[in-house]
């Protein structure tokens, strides 16, 4: 029923080209999907885009619980776009950036917003969710996965790089600090069975955006103050320090003389995502 009213709601809102923010809303649930065809990958524009989308569903009162899920078959988000990337901390290690800058990008604006968000936001996962991709879901309430999730981890270590995006410190709150460590580490990529055996996924369902919407309907029928009261009383103010000094070392990538910048150009010119390396 909540599926079918969802299909009928207010229809979807569009946001630049090719990358699209659909909102679709119906009573008191929303699903927010991404897409940026054809890969997949999100840069801070579609993060800023995001925001843009969610915030006003965090302060609509009408609206009681938020899904955000994949616009594309196959793909929740992707990865970050690995270009952008580089060009940044080419950038940093001209002098043009201050590392300080990533710390007040549209991506952590994005995963600072979840985080504090007093309603639940699940992340509906039908598909590939990677690196800057499952940084973002590890920032919502929780995520329900389907076997079509083939690649779900941090693999950002196959790059040099390390998840800058919030994962060391989301990562570690949800599995533990030794566990995290050692996942970034080895820069696993884990389907969505392994996923759930390790923690990182609440759920694995044949189709995520089916229970997802189930569960934002139970959600939506709690109380409003007693909901709100959960999520606001067990947010945790420590991570902030960390989060910024995450983005900040992430940043200083781009001043080690390495030829950092160069290898990740390669990469992303080379048309591959991240679940094809070892």
């Amino acid at each position: 029923m909540l599926a079918h009213r969802i299909s009928n709601g207010k229809g979807p809102r569009m946001t630049g080209k090719p990358l699209r923010v659909q909102v679709e809303s119906a009573e008191d649930v929303a699903v927010v999907r991404f897409a940026n065809p054809p890969h997949g990958t999100i840069s801070n524009g579609g993060a800023a885009d995001l925001v843009a989308a969610i915030r006003p569903l965090l302060a609509a009162a009408e609206t009681r619980a938020i899904i955000l899920t994949g616009g594309q078959d196959g793909i929740f988000i992707r990865h970050a776009d690995v270009r952008q990337i580089a060009t940044s901390l080419e950038r940093v290690g001209m002098g043009s950036v201050d590392p300080q800058a990533f710390a007040t990008s549209a991506f952590a604006e994005l995963g600072a917003m979840l985080d504090a968000a007093e309603k639940p936001v699940i992340a509906a996962i039908d598909g590939l969710c990677m690196g800057g991709g499952f940084e973002i879901a590890l920032a919502c309430t929780m995520r329900i996965a389907s076997p079509a999730a083939t690649a779900i981890g941090l693999p950002e270590i196959r790059l040099d790089i390390f998840p800058g995006g919030g994962g060391t410190q989301r990562l570690s709150r949800l599995v533990g600090r030794h566990r995290a460590r050692l996942f970034m580490l080895r820069g696993d990529v884990m389907t969505a069975s392994q996923a759930l055996a390790a923690g990182l996924v609440d759920e694995v369902v044949p189709c995520a955006l089916d229970r997802a919407l189930e569960l934002a309907g139970m959600f939506a029928g709690r109380s409003t103050a007693a909901v709100s009261a959960i999520l606001r009383l067990t947010a945790t103010d420590e991570d902030r320090e960390r989060l910024a000094a995450e983005a900040c070392r992430f940043g200083e990538l781009g001043l080690t003389g390495e030829a950092l910048p160069e290898a990740l150009f390669q990469f992303a010119e080379g048309d591959v995502g991240l679940e094809t390396m070892r």
